[in-house]
């Protein structure tokens, strides 16, 4: 039963966006925009560029709807996983600044969220193959990439050995690897 109610508010939250109602998108930046500005502001950001992302954001949202047909399971886990990586790319672009100093490269904006764009969908694309793995696949897996040590991983899932967990990491690998060769969107 909740999980419908937990639907039918993100279908509202999209429909609103499509439609562009004032009142459901108010209510979207009351609800979910603390957390986007939280996070940016804890990760050495302003208040002006925590509303910019936020509204880039909704606006990839809206593109990848009515354009890609993108469907949305979970409307707020989306729209921030969407906030972080984009904030993740602005603070890259921000040490690129850094470091090449007075050199300044020319990057249109329609340009660097096309980029944004495909980034996103290679994203969308590891996590649904992601998704078809086992549990055990996807237990280790996501150890292995938050870069837990292979003896903390032999502990935590109870293997017998490092080996095996060396193992275990290369098996799941590869086999993600070919959902994802295999799928007709990864060229």
């Amino acid at each position: 039963m909740e999980e419908t109610t937990v639907v039918k508010l993100d279908d509202k939250y999209l429909n609103a966006l499509l439609k562009n109602d004032s009142a459901v998108i108010s209510e979207i930046y009351e609800q979910f925009f603390p957390k986007t500005m939280h996070f940016i502001l804890k990760n050495r950001g302003t208040l002006a560029q925590a509303k910019d992302i936020f509204q880039e954001s909704l606006l990839y949202i809206i593109i990848g709807v009515k354009e890609r047909k993108l469907t949305i399971s979970c409307f707020e886990a989306y729209l921030f996983t969407i906030t972080k990586n984009m904030w993740r790319r602005e603070i890259e672009k921000q040490k690129k600044r850094v470091i090449k100093d007075n050199l300044h490269t020319l990057v249109s904006k329609e340009t660097e969220f096309a980029r944004f764009m495909i980034e996103q969908e290679h994203l969308e694309l590891y996590q649904k193959k992601f998704d078809l793995l086992s549990d055990n696949c996807k237990d280790i897996l996501t150890l292995f990439f938050n870069e837990v040590s292979y003896e903390d991983i032999t502990e935590e899932l109870s293997y017998a050995s490092i080996n095996t967990v060396r193992q275990r990491v290369f098996k799941c690998k590869s086999k993600l690897i070919k959902l994802i060769k295999f799928d007709t969107r990864f060229n």
